[in-house]
């Protein structure tokens, strides 16, 4: 007897079937939008910090921090890989219903359409003022602890996490909006397949910018007595 394979298997089976008869990587990233978007932010995530380590502070191959690296690694893959699109494309399409129809609208029918150009204000207002400044940076920094902090216990890194988040908050946030509301609210007006992948392209340079100013291990000074 042959046993059925699972829907989700089938729908990844077919994609590659396309990407692999000549659609190419365009095909596969249509068809398969998740596994195409979390192996981009996992690699361009570590790539960017490379890049920043190398080229921006000047280090030789042998002198990369990979410990340092492991940090936008786990990230990228975790949170900006796997969470972000539970987010940004499932939680989305309950939160602004209609968002699908309006991003694969042509742009004369976007410029037309009132209803979905606010539903896509309201995505890029979500964002900036509630993803990122509340869940994105929490985040970041608490996974940074757990590999450049000295504790194993994951309230250590919580705690000590959002020390950080909260000491830098101002300027992070400052930082994140002048880069992040521009681009959202082009990145919510492509299609919904191309929504994460240009997310990621244009967080390749955030992620560059955010391991030179947050990605060292920050040494607290010593007290004086």
């Amino acid at each position: 007897m042959r046993q059925q394979l699972p829907a989700s298997f089938k729908r990844f089976s077919t994609g590659a079937a396309a990407a692999g008869s000549g659609g190419g990587l365009l095909a596969f990233a249509q068809a398969n939008p998740f596994v195409t978007q979390l192996g981009v932010s996992t690699v361009k995530t570590g790539a960017a910090d490379i890049l920043t380590q190398t080229t921006v502070e000047g280090k030789g191959f042998w002198e990369i921090d990979w410990k340092r690296n492991m940090v936008f690694v786990l990230f990228g893959a975790a949170y900006l890989g796997g969470f972000q699109y539970w987010i940004q494309v499932n939680m989305f399409r309950k939160w602004f219903p209609g968002m699908d129809r309006f991003a694969n609208s042509t742009m004369a029918q976007k410029l037309k359409d009132g209803p979905g150009m606010l539903s896509a204000a309201k995505q890029v207002c979500f964002d900036v003022f509630v993803h990122l400044p509340f869940m994105y940076f929490p985040v970041f920094y608490s996974v940074k602890e757990s590999v450049q902090g000295s504790s194993w216990n994951p309230v250590d890194w919580v705690k000590d996490g959002c020390t950080k988040y909260y000491n830098n908050f101002a300027k992070d946030f400052q930082v994140m909006f002048t880069l992040w509301a521009p681009a959202d609210v082009v990145l919510f007006s492509l299609p919904m397949w191309l929504r994460m992948p240009g997310r990621h392209m244009v967080s390749f340079g955030w992620t560059a910018y955010l391991s030179f100013l947050r990605g060292g291990a920050q040494v607290e000074a010593p007290k004086k007595d």
